[in-house]
């Protein structure tokens, strides 16, 4: 694709989705299964906030917890606390309850790690797109397919369906008629990505997270009126 369509692709990122305004132009959790994990759990429906507020500042308040300069990628760290929900809440300083209000999503999220690492996930490496791990995850009151998803992708593992997210936000964002090929979307990316001079990680976040949402199926308002039964 020419420069004309890469001028077009920032133009609408710019308008849609500014780097100063989307709060989701960062790497992800890469080789970070601990604050993946508190993400995908601290994101759901709830505003993401700033690097110093909402899902960030819960990171941020684990990782000080941990006292290590290593990457937070030992699950065993958070599945302690899967029998302590209320102490990690208050490590976390968050409250914040899961979908369907189960639990808080502080012990939501050591009980998904706690259930990965009983079926011998240890860290992001371990992580993948299989049964066994999907089904660990969605065993946890409140946590669902998009939850796994988001772990996933949060993790650096780009699943087909990612893929596939991404080349409807390129094809979108280049005002194309026809749907964009994979290999023709991810080559657009690069050279947005290039131009924006930013790493091509922190744009597929920023736009995965952009086309995620946009595709969320809306709830309604408090104001909309209740279908009859």
């Amino acid at each position: 694709m020419g420069t004309d369509t890469t001028k077009i692709v920032i133009d609408f990122i710019a308008r849609e989705l500014p780097q100063s305004a989307w709060p989701h132009w960062t790497d992800g959790w890469a080789h970070e299964a601990e604050a993946a994990i508190l993400d995908a759990a601290f994101s759901a429906r709830a505003a993401y906030g700033t690097p110093t507020t909402g899902v960030r500042a819960v990171i941020t308040r684990w990782r000080h917890h941990r006292q290590s300069d290593a990457p937070l990628d030992n699950l065993s760290t958070l599945a302690a606390f899967a029998e302590r929900g209320d102490e990690l809440a208050v490590i976390l300083g968050n409250r914040q309850r899961v979908p369907g209000n189960y639990s808080t999503k502080a012990e939501a999220a050591a009980l998904g790690a706690a259930s990965l690492v009983a079926v011998g996930c240890t860290g992001s490496a371990d992580i993948g797109n299989t049964d066994a791990h999907r089904a660990a995850i969605m065993s946890v009151p409140g946590f669902g397919a998009r939850t796994f998803d988001m772990l996933l992708f949060l993790s650096g593992t780009l699943t087909p369906d990612s893929v596939e997210l991404l080349t409807r936000f390129a094809t979108e964002a280049a005002g194309s008629a026809e749907p964009l090929g994979g290999v023709e979307a991810t080559s657009l990316l690069a050279a947005v990505a290039a131009e924006l001079d930013v790493p091509a990680t922190t744009l597929t976040h920023a736009a995965w997270r952009y086309q995620r949402t946009a595709e969320q199926p809306r709830r309604p308002a408090k104001s909309d009126p209740v279908p009859a039964m």
